[in-house]
């Protein structure tokens, strides 16, 4: 009988050993052998708290001056917020943004920075068809939210609705649930050993304009430069990394990129619920605060716009965009905005170095209209 027990917790055992071996593989010197170096969206969400950390020692510095958030993705976290501060005055920009960053995401930093009860001048939200994507919180499910916030807003019974617009709910399916704890607990479901990857991260990188000449630094070493440069980015300009690239791509390189991005994110477009739950409490939970709030729906070259518009997908998000944020603006004291660039005739600069992403010369000619006169803090 004794032999029987000892035999039924053997497989318990061995299950108990290979969690802990998993353990290893979230060691950081392991994840930067095995996880590609090019892999560095990740890095983004992850250095949030480190900007947190930053925006409330600023406000313990200097309690009398106020903070605007940055909340999108990399097309947002492009703003310089040296920039801002000229249109804003008195105001520390803290830019929340990261690569694909969906409301959820935007809600998860909205809450936690009222709940600290910052003095909050402005808040910019970033959205777009790409933004409410069922792939757009797959970056942000690799553990950039706590627990608690996840187990606190799950949607345990999801019915199907035939206009998905008009669905109610709280937050995360079960689905995406269960992959937030499964990331977190297991480092081999988070961090997929590559053979290719652990080469590639030890190999010395080519020039890019010189092919066979060596720069002289690892993949994984250019990795942590960049984690660096990301940490500096939250100190010397609180999150923003401004775009440095000042020209226009040739227009066949942003056609193709667009194809790529419309079949990868909205051929066909399937709209997240959960995307759709955290929106709608972004309005909530912004109404009534007399804070004023920038609803961006960003710019994109041309042809993406177009099959955006082709589609059907551009009109329709919009349309139900515009009838959350002029319902929320109903409620006293809520002075939101919704604001099109691209329906702006002061919007002069086109210039993208990709189908998303503004030329970083073009900024000073969109951050005036993203900010109009009625929100911005008065000169002394």
């Amino acid at each position: 009988m004794i032999w029987k027990e000892k035999f039924l917790l053997y497989p318990l055992f061995l299950c108990f050993v290979l969690f802990l071996i998993d353990k290893i593989f979230f060691l950081p010197i392991i994840v930067e052998n095995t996880h590609s170096w090019k892999k560095i969206e990740r890095s983004f969400y992850d250095l949030k708290e480190d900007l947190f950390s930053v925006m409330l020692e600023e406000n313990k510095k200097f309690p009398n001056k106020n903070i605007g958030l940055i909340l999108g993705s990399s097309r947002s976290g492009e703003f310089d917020s040296d920039h801002i501060a000229g249109l804003m005055q008195n105001t520390s920009t803290f830019n929340f943004a990261a690569p694909m960053g969906p409301p959820s995401f935007e809600y998860y930093w909205l809450e936690r920075s009222l709940n600290a009860n910052l003095p909050i001048s402005y808040v910019l939200v970033e959205v777009d068809p790409l933004l409410f994507s069922k792939s757009s919180v797959e970056y942000s499910l690799n553990g950039s939210y706590d627990a608690g916030f996840i187990l606190k807003n799950i949607d345990f019974y999801r019915s199907k609705i035939s206009d998905p617009w008009k669905s109610e709910g709280t937050g995360f399916s079960v689905d995406e649930t269960e992959t937030y704890f499964l990331k977190k607990l297991f480092a081999l479901y988070k961090y997929p050993v590559d053979p290719s990857a652990i080469k590639a991260n030890n190999k010395e990188l080519e020039m890019g304009f010189i092919p066979g000449v060596s720069t002289g630094i690892t993949g994984k070493e250019h990795k942590k430069g960049f984690i660096e440069k990301i940490k500096l980015a939250n100190r010397k300009k609180f999150g923003a990394l401004p775009n440095e690239i000042k020209f226009a791509n040739a227009d066949f390189f942003l056609e193709k990129d667009a194809e790529n991005i419309f079949n990868q994110h909205l051929r066909p477009f399937r709209i997240s619920l959960t995307q759709i739950h955290f929106f709608k409490r972004i309005v909530k939970l912004m109404e009534g605060r007399k804070i004023p709030v920038i609803f961006y729906v960003p710019v994109v070259a041309e042809p993406l716009r177009k099959r955006m518009v082709d589609s059907g997908i551009w009109e329709d998000f919009n349309l139900k965009l515009k009838e959350i944020v002029e319902n929320g603006k109903k409620t006293p004291g809520s002075p939101f905005y919704l604001i099109d660039p691209s329906r702006n005739p002061t919007w002069a600069c086109k210039d993208f170095v990709d189908s998303l992403h503004l030329s970083g010369a073009c900024f000073s000619n969109i951050l005036p209209i993203l900010f109009p006169e009625e929100i911005r803090e008065k000169k002394d």
